[in-house]
């Protein structure tokens, strides 16, 4: 799992900076930028004001972190099939609400 890449991912979908997510996280921009490029994994505390100023769920975090190796490969075709498509309708919907 990669929760910086998902952080990543999601928080340029709603076009935030890493300087805005860490004002509305109250982190500085060090730790945002850590926790992006997977150098620290945020506690779950640190989870809940990320998924608050992003806007999301836990969940989609999470589903955001899924990446091939956490796969099975009898699943891995079954998984890419669906993941991307998944995951584009649940930001867009999020940005229509």
């Amino acid at each position: 799992m990669n929760i910086g890449k998902a952080i990543v991912t999601i928080r340029k979908a709603r076009k935030m900076t890493q300087k805005e997510l860490a004002g509305r996280c109250c982190m500085s921009q060090n730790a945002i930028v850590a926790i992006e490029k997977n150098r620290s994994q945020p506690p779950m505390e640190t989870m809940k004001r990320l998924q608050e100023a992003l806007g999301v769920p836990q969940s989609y975090i999470l589903l955001y972190s899924i990446e091939n190796c956490d796969i099975p490969e009898d699943k891995l075709k079954t998984a890419r099939q669906l993941l991307k498509p998944l995951k584009d309708y649940l930001l867009k919907e999020d940005e229509d609400d």
